[in-house]
């Protein structure tokens, strides 16, 4: 479990938006550039769900479960590696079962992007049902 410390900024009913530093946490993390930080600074701004009835202002300690960051790697790393591959067997089956007048390795190339990009939209659409489900999003524990 991963745990940082941060100030809310926002409330919006059971949801709360706070401003930490990156911790060491980040800094072994492959998408610490990525994070909804301004560039350049060492800020970052989390969406949590408030279980500890924090309040605009409060000092509060916000938890990730360890399970959902390698759930999350997994899917964002081995789905657009298996969408590429699947489009690249693809080509090679389509060409030699349907006898398409066409060069194999191009066909596999076309069909192997288009599945990389079908992938990342896939995961973004199974990323937004996620934000909704228990478990998967950031929780605050408790008030400093």
């Amino acid at each position: 479990m991963i745990e940082e410390e941060g100030i809310i900024i926002d409330v919006k009913g059971d949801t709360v938006f706070i401003k930490a530093e990156k911790g060491t946490s980040c800094e072994s993390c492959v998408a610490r550039e990525t994070c909804h930080g301004a560039i350049g600074t060492n800020e970052v701004i989390i969406e949590a769900e408030n279980r500890a009835n924090a309040k605009f202002g409060d000092r509060v300690v916000v938890m990730v479960g360890t399970a959902t960051i390698l759930k999350a790697s997994f899917i964002l790393y081995m789905g657009p590696i298996a969408g590429l591959i699947i489009g690249v067997i693809l080509g090679q089956v389509l060409v030699k079962q349907f006898a398409i007048d066409l060069n194999p390795d191009l066909l596999s190339g076309i069909l192997g992007a288009l599945f990389l990009v079908i992938t990342f939209f896939g995961i973004r659409i199974y990323g937004k049902s996620l934000e909704k489900r228990e478990g998967f999003r950031p929780v605050v524990i408790r008030i400093v």
